[in-house]
């Protein structure tokens, strides 16, 4: 019985693939393409006016996709998609990671992308008093650099699941990759987190604070800080932890927070 060799990677994919391993430009000219993205998205945009913007909308990551897609790889990353899907999401609720980007496989075989962007970590930072925000290794002055470092960066994670299904912004080639299209001198950032703005307020997981809840002040601990702060308040009605006590969940603001002095009598829970 005859053999018929594994079919190979689609032609549209495999011009993307060539082209990022070619791909050579000077750095003044990668600048040039940079910053006229940047311009473009505050011509273009109905919401980003201005370099630290205060709205955002998925369309402006789309204007994005576009621009580096035409700038970077000469329309390949939109080819190589192939018809598939990729959707751009604002994510709320993501509060380390700058962006994320997922390759999805349906049970009937259907593949599609997503690229997720956390605004919150965007609009967290770039106050007057606020400390400087490096991404990827290179100094933000705005939140529209900031964003363009997040969105270049997970473009990578996007041609290496297009053309090699994996990707590990940790590994070599998707260092080289970020590095000789976009000039990143790393894969981290160090954008402003709920947890650092909590902290420069006196709050930390497992500080005593008190607030005020439906017109009563209670006072707990921090046992978690994300978008909101979780906080323990003892209660006899509520869930049992391992130091024997019961406590209710209360998800806090953290502005509306205040640390107080420790309490001795109570160590606080270690362990739900």
């Amino acid at each position: 019985m005859m053999m018929s060799p594994a079919p190979g990677p689609a032609p549209a994919r495999s011009a993307l693939a060539e082209a990022i391993v070619a791909f050579r430009l000077p750095d003044e000219l990668i600048r040039k393409h940079i910053h006229e993205i940047h311009q473009g998205v505050l011509a273009h945009s109905r919401y980003i006016r201005e370099a630290n913007f205060t709205s955002i909308h998925r369309g402006d990551l789309e204007f994005l996709f576009g621009a580096y897609d035409e700038r970077f790889f000469t329309g390949l990353c939109l080819r190589a998609l192939e018809g598939r899907r990729i959707r751009f999401r604002l994510a709320t609720r993501m509060t380390n990671a700058g962006g994320k980007t997922t390759r999805f496989l349906s049970r009937t075989g259907d593949v599609s992308y997503e690229i997720a962007i956390a605004c919150n970590l965007l609009f967290d930072g770039f106050g007057d008093r606020d400390r400087s925000i490096r991404v990827c290794g290179l100094d933000c002055n705005d939140r529209l650099e900031a964003l363009q470092r997040i969105f270049e960066h997970e473009l990578v994670h996007l041609v290496e699941q297009l053309c090699w299904e994996t990707s590990n912004c940790a590994a070599a080639r998707f260092q080289d990759i970020a590095a000789r299209h976009f000039l990143h001198r790393a894969h981290t950032h160090n954008l402003v987190t709920r947890r650092e703005r909590a902290a420069d307020s006196g709050i930390r997981l497992g500080s005593r604070v008190t607030f005020v809840f439906e017109g009563q002040r209670l006072t707990g601990r921090v046992n978690r800080i994300t978008k909101r702060a979780t906080v323990l308040v003892q209660d006899g009605e509520g869930q049992q932890y391992s130091n024997g006590l019961r406590y209710r969940a209360y998800y806090v603001p953290i502005g509306l927070l205040e640390p107080v002095a420790e309490d001795a009598s109570d160590r606080g829970p270690t362990s739900s």
